[in-house]
């Protein structure tokens, strides 16, 4: 693997662990708090524009991923954030990143284990 994929693979990677950590420290009703709302929003940012980084060879070998919806949860948060529904982001958390960090991880492990 191009050592730039990995980098971006890997700060995914960081993104869902940091979110995983910032959802545990506010508790059940992180969506109550602003704080957590705005550091779990920059995180999703980042894992976007980690996923922008990806070409799309790479991403094809990870289908399960919805990198689509990943790079436009970004765009929009990005550029409407005033706007973002908190339930969108609660959805995406649920729904979306344990196929993302479950994909990536195991992606990741795989180009380790055929290197040596």
């Amino acid at each position: 693997m191009d050592p730039r994929h990995r980098r971006a693979l890997l700060a995914i990677l960081e993104d869902v662990e940091r979110i995983d950590a910032y959802v545990a420290s506010a508790g059940p009703r992180w969506q109550d708090h602003d704080m957590a709302v705005d550091a779990i929003a920059k995180r999703l940012e980042d894992a976007g524009e980690q996923a922008k980084l990806l070409p799309a060879e790479v991403l094809l070998l990870m289908p399960e991923v919805d990198w689509r919806s990943l790079k436009g949860i970004r765009d929009f948060l990005v550029h409407n954030y005033r706007s973002v529904v908190v339930g969108i982001i609660a959805s995406t958390l649920d729904d979306d990143l344990p196929v993302l960090a479950e994909t990536v991880r195991r992606f990741v492990a795989s180009d380790d284990a055929s290197k040596g």
